[in-house]
């Protein structure tokens, strides 16, 4: 393992514990995090990471996926700390990669939790698909006539996501193209670790319809919706479902 590319990672609560790692959601950090592991270190050991390219670390040299990832962290978490067995939890982008692991090494994460994680396509009726494509067009149409670069930075506020946005500033948007256009669907199959998916009633980034989607498609998922939050709100205001459900699986309530 390229030692610029070791993750950067803090650990909350009792060496003698069970293992829990998280893994940050899009242009996040592990300080999302931190709320939740300390809500749960009476019980647990929390690895709580930057995935390389965020925080304050350098990005991979070339446009890693979330398999990239995947393979990365079961590596850095294995020869680095010794962990072969964990729970992982994902917000977002951090759900995609722990899907990942649990897909494709059954055996090593023993209960996924994804926190209003992506994977899966939204349903799109064709009208919304049309104009998809229309708003794709004039975004491409227009990119290819800006003659400066504060005109393509001006077109990418008014077509692009806050993610597209945030991933031209940090220098990661090669990463960004490849990772959310993804669909994992094809894989939920291969999970066979216990799943708690819990989403926000409020989040229109990731909405509980993405959840829905994911639990249909792995064997043992449960959904819990929280009607009241948002896709960031969930990790402040909703740290408590997290880690009561952690606590549930780990026996500890």
């Amino acid at each position: 393992m390229s030692t610029a590319l070791k993750p950067k990672l803090v650990q909350i609560g009792d060496a003698a514990k069970p293992a829990i790692v998280f893994g940050h959601g899009w242009g996040r950090t592990y300080n999302d995090f931190i709320p939740v592991a300390e809500a749960l270190a009476p019980v647990a050991r929390s690895y709580l990471v930057d995935f390389p390219g965020f925080g304050d670390g350098p990005r991979p040299e070339e446009a890693w996926g979330t398999e990239d990832y995947a393979e990365h962290m079961i590596a850095f978490l294995r020869d680095e700390h010794g962990l072969s067995e964990y729970t992982w939890v994902g917000h977002s982008f951090g759900g995609r990669v722990g899907m990942r692991i649990a897909a494709a090494h059954p055996g090593i994460i023993n209960h996924l939790v994804l926190v209003a994680s992506a994977g899966v396509p939204r349903s799109r009726s064709s009208w919304q698909k049309l104009r998809g494509r229309r708003k794709s067009w004039e975004f491409k149409l227009k990119k290819s006539m800006a003659k400066t670069p504060e005109a393509l930075e001006a077109l990418e506020k008014q077509y692009g996501s806050l993610d597209y946005i945030h991933s031209r500033e940090i220098g990661m948007r090669d990463i960004f193209v490849r990772t959310v256009n993804e669909d994992q669907t094809s894989t939920l199959g291969q999970i066979t670790c216990p799943t708690t998916a819990i989403y926000g009633g409020q989040d229109f980034e990731t909405p509980v319809e993405v959840g829905e989607k994911i639990v249909a498609g792995i064997p043992n998922a449960s959904l819990i919706v929280c009607p009241h939050y948002d896709h960031i709100s969930i990790l402040d205001r909703g740290r408590h479902q997290i880690a009561l459900s952690i606590k549930e699986k780990l026996g500890s309530v």
